[in-house]
């Protein structure tokens, strides 16, 4: 339908003549750059006659004012690259080019106008250059880059890890490569990092110089990235610095090489190393806050481990003269103040944060003076904590490795796979786990010397035990000396009478010397823990046997209310025997008085057992 298109086309051009005509209504700006964008879009698909577009590029040329030139801008970027490139419409195209061009030069336009033209001609005739060269990486570093910049993440980091040790590490490129990849943490994705630091640590286990060549390449990042302060380089900047915090946190890096980075990112570059608010540093100026962001980062990943003895104290002092590095700068905008106080409520939630540049001052320069006093006393540092730093060869197969958590939609198959250590070893139920690449050369040796030490050994065993066998067996239980109850009955009155005073309390402390065994008396304070602790078991000790006693008499007392109730029970009888036991009563009355002698002879016996029984009556 031809008749649709030219019928559109007709009616759009008279739009653009009706709206060139009508130039001092600056309310149809909007209007113009329809109609333009309209007419740009159908020439691509061949609906506009070239003779239509070029007559709205003249008429805009010939009056060249800010208003046409924005919609030659606009036909320029939306349909100038095909005009350009179309065999038909290529000459007159470039002639139109030629003239705008000298005519941008002639006349004098503003800054605006001007770079709306240049990037209108750069977008549809762009300078001629050579192509980008890329480097050409052999399969291994492909092979290599792939394990870590894609496939790696919280599921299949056990799997990376392993592939990385099947690799052939006694080639030296191979172990270049490793080298390189993993000492680009800003080529990760951030969020994986802890990843990358744990396959490092993981892969220390088996090739302990590794990891030191990558913490050394990435010191040596972070303080090229001070000394060339180009904001190209800041995101890969935060990544090195949360990287070395994060091997920290895997025990690679001792606490004194994250202060002396932490030192380093606030005073490199600033005289005598102390930022001050008249010195100028051309490579930290006062409105630059990038050096926060990067402590912060590196404060927010591994601060928490800064808890206790002296990696505590070099924390506050830190922190007091990251306040102090603050209040140089100018006023902080707002999201750099939330960090700020994020971390620090993390770190110190009781710090409260000076504002002011004197009062901060003033803390710094106490912390200096504690700090150095404490050098020229002589006071020895306190040792830093062992599971803090590093680890001894014996506990180094038996830590516990910090692996990342797993995602919640793992199924139970990818849980086994990921598996990462069971008390600190490889799972061997893993997969191949077992096929491990052995690069050292076996010892040769000599069978006779192996049968000669065999026979060495065993003699050496055979005289070690028939030497023992004579030997005495020591006595740990060592036997209190005989006087010892009687000296606790001096030292219970000793007690007693100290305690009244509240002044001192005695103890017997027993000696070995040789073969003897001595005791002596020791005077020790009452309010001591010692003697309070001991006041107090001897307190128990006799509630307990207060107890016991208690439960032994009533234990005897039931019993003799037994046998009370058995004896009275007996004047109950049945009526039929009633009559034969008055008989037998007015008949023998002596024998009835002796029965009763008898029975108060039995019930006094009885006592005398119970009171046997008592345990007051033994020595405690």
């Amino acid at each position: 339908m031809p008749d649709i298109s030219s019928g559109l086309v007709n009616y759009l051009d008279a739009e653009f003549r009706s709206l060139q005509r009508r130039k001092q209504k600056d309310f149809l700006g909007q209007v113009r750059m329809g109609n333009i964008r309209y007419l740009a879009e159908l020439t691509k698909f061949g609906v506009v006659p070239e003779h239509v577009i070029f007559h709205c590029l003249k008429v805009s040329l010939d009056d060249f004012t800010k208003m046409n030139i924005e919609i030659i801008c606009s036909l320029l970027e939306n349909c100038g690259r095909y005009l350009l490139r179309n065999p038909d419409t290529s000459p007159r195209m470039s002639s139109f080019l030629e003239t705008l061009h000298r005519k941008k030069a002639a006349q004098v336009l503003g800054q605006q106008e001007r770079m709306l033209i240049e990037n209108a001609m750069y977008y549809v005739s762009p300078p001629e250059r050579a192509a980008i060269e890329q480097k050409e990486k052999t399969p291994m570093h492909q092979f290599i880059s792939k394990l870590i910049y894609l496939d790696m993440n919280k599921r299949s980091y056990m799997k990376v890890s392993r592939s990385l040790r099947k690799l052939h590490w006694e080639e030296k490129e191979v172990v270049n490569i490793l080298e390189k990849v993993f000492s680009k943490p800003g080529k990760v994705k951030f969020g994986n990092i802890n990843l990358l630091a744990f396959l490092v640590s993981h892969l220390a286990r088996y090739r302990p110089d590794f990891h030191v060549l990558i913490i050394d390449n990435t010191i040596e990042s972070i303080t090229l990235g001070l000394e060339q302060n180009d904001f190209k380089s800041n995101q890969r900047r935060i990544a090195e610095v949360k990287y070395l915090a994060e091997l920290y946190c895997y025990k690679l890096v001792e606490s004194s090489v994250i202060f002396d980075t932490l030192f380093r990112l606030l005073s490199f570059g600033h005289p005598s190393g102390t930022p001050g608010k008249e010195q100028i540093n051309p490579l930290d100026m006062p409105d630059d806050y990038f050096r926060v962001l990067l402590v912060c980062t590196m404060l927010d990943v591994c601060g928490v481990y800064f808890e206790r003895g002296a990696t505590r104290k070099k924390l506050d002092f830190f922190l007091t003269f990251f306040q102090y590095y603050i209040c140089t700068k100018d006023p902080l905008p707002m999201d750099i103040d939330f960090i700020i106080h994020d971390t620090f409520v993390a770190l110190r939630p009781n710090w409260k944060i000076v504002k002011d540049l004197e009062e901060a001052g003033r803390a710094f320069a106490e912390q200096v003076n504690q700090y150095y006093r404490a050098q020229e006393v002589g006071k020895p540092s306190e040792p830093e904590p062992i599971e803090e730093e590093t680890l001894s060869d014996d506990d180094a197969d038996n830590e516990e490795i910090l692996v990342p958590e797993m995602e919640d939609g793992q199924s139970s198959a990818e849980e086994a796979e990921t598996e990462p250590l069971v008390n600190g070893e490889p799972n061997n139920d893993v997969d191949f786990e077992e096929d491990i690449v052995v690069t050292r050369q076996e010892e040769e040796r000599d069978p006779d010397a192996e049968a000669e030490f065999d026979r060495e050994l065993a003699k050496m065993m055979a005289e070690s035990l028939d030497s023992r066998k004579l030997e005495r067996k020591p006595l740990f239980d060592v036997p209190l000396p005989m006087r010892r109850k009687q000296r606790e009955t001096s030292t219970i009155c000793e007690e007693s009478s100290n305690e009244g005073t509240g002044s001192t309390m005695a103890f017997s402390l027993m000696t070995r010397k040789g073969n003897r065994q001595q005791t002596r008396t020791i005077e020790m304070p009452s309010d001591s823990q010692f003697a309070v602790a001991m006041k107090s078991q001897k307190e128990a000790e006799r509630a307990e046997q207060q107890r016991i006693k208690n439960l032994v008499l009533n234990y005897d007392l039931t019993d003799s209310s037994a046998d009370h109730s058995g004896l009275d029970g007996e004047k109950y009888l049945p009526p039929h025997h009633q009559h034969n036991n008055s008989l037998q009563q007015s008949s023998t009355p002596n024998q009835s008085t002796n029965t009763r002698s008898s029975d108060r002879t039995s019930s006094n016996r009885r006592s005398q057992q119970a009171r046997k029984l008592q345990l007051s009556d033994v020595g405690w």
